[in-house]
């Protein structure tokens, strides 16, 4: 089961100029979360989910989210994504897990752990714990701690081609330039979209819903007392030469309850939390953040907004860019 939420995002458009060889350019940055559907992007996710609720996000289960960039203006654009999760408790507002992909020290690696999925291309898609059952968690989000525990179907089979990682920003960045809308013979509208760049995401199987313990006791009363009575009482416990604490078993309890002139009459063991705060990611909200940047497919306009087109190029970004000197009607800018 799934929640599902739509929001507006609104999209704010920035143009910039510079005196003296002048240039000019529009960059655009969308920032949403839950679902959004805009008239530039039009792209859906969900990214909230409340495993507690009876709309449950079980471990293990699939959910089939599409996320695109749709380019419905008039120039042709590039565009690049990052992500950030994060897993907040419900009872208590706190922030069990919190990752930015845009974010170097989250991103970074710990080399020294060879405990860590090795064929994962970062930390946001890196599923890892250092303990499935300690109920710890990792509000940092940082190297020494746990990863995710969602899976995510990023670059999907036929996408390869259309985006790819950049670990130096942590942006997915799509290879090729969006174009502009164009027009169809019978008048509608053609626009550019992009493949998917993600496609699902799955809560993991084993994912750590909260370290528990076994709880024993016993009642002297003759009649089985009410579960919330306090006629209940708890089996004494013991520790072994290591440290480790456990409840005496029945017999001996019994015996040394014998000693005293009582005798057991009723029993129940209940499983509960070890604390409040060792609960995992039990009775938690999971939110995905997607942000979009598109910016005009010049260089300047490019260069300015996502930095060194060498490096973007050496990882298979071949954009076809217009070269600022170029106006639009082809002469050549005036420079000083």
């Amino acid at each position: 089961m799934k929640s599902k939420t739509k929001l507006l995002a609104l999209a704010g458009i920035l143009g910039v100029a510079t005196v003296g060889g002048t240039f000019a350019y529009f960059s655009q940055t969308l920032t949403a979360k839950n679902v959004f559907d805009t008239g530039v992007y039009d792209t859906e996710l969900v990214e909230k989910f409340e495993p507690e609720d009876g709309e449950n996000w079980e471990p293990g289960t699939n959910v089939n989210k599409d996320v695109t960039v749709k380019n419905t203006g008039t120039l042709p654009v590039v565009a690049r994504v990052k992500f950030q999760e994060e897993w907040v408790n419900k009872a208590t507002g706190k922030t069990i897990y919190l990752l930015d992909t845009s974010n170097p020290e989250q991103m970074a690696k710990n080399e020294s752990d060879k405990t860590r999925t090795p064929e994962a291309r970062n930390k946001f898609e890196n599923v890892y714990q250092a303990d499935w059952e300690d109920g710890e968690d990792n509000p940092d989000g940082l190297t020494e701690g746990d990863d995710s525990v969602v899976f995510k179907q990023l670059i999907p089979e036929g996408s390869e081609d259309e985006w790819v990682y950049n670990p130096a920003d942590g942006y997915y960045y799509c290879k090729r330039v969006l174009k502009e809308v164009t027009e169809a013979e019978d008048g509608t509208e053609i626009v550019d979209e992009t493949k998917k760049l993600l496609d699902g995401l799955t809560l993991c199987e084993n994912t750590d819903m909260g370290a528990y313990e076994i709880v024993k006791f016993y009642a002297l009363t003759e009649e089985r007392p009410e579960d919330d009575s306090e006629d209940w009482i708890l089996f004494d416990t013991q520790t072994d030469g290591e440290g480790n604490t456990s409840y005496l078993d029945t017999r001996d309890m019994q015996e040394k309850l014998k000693a005293e002139g009582k005798a057991i009459r009723h029993m129940k063991s209940i499983t509960q939390l070890k604390s409040d705060d060792l609960s995992g990611y039990s009775n938690a909200y999971y939110t995905l953040t997607v942000t979009a940047q598109t910016v005009q497919a010049t260089n300047l306009a490019v260069q300015n907004a996502f930095g060194d087109l060498e490096a973007l190029e050496a990882l298979g970004c071949q954009w076809t860019l217009t070269d600022e000197t170029v106006v639009h009607d082809g002469s050549e800018k005036e420079t000083e």
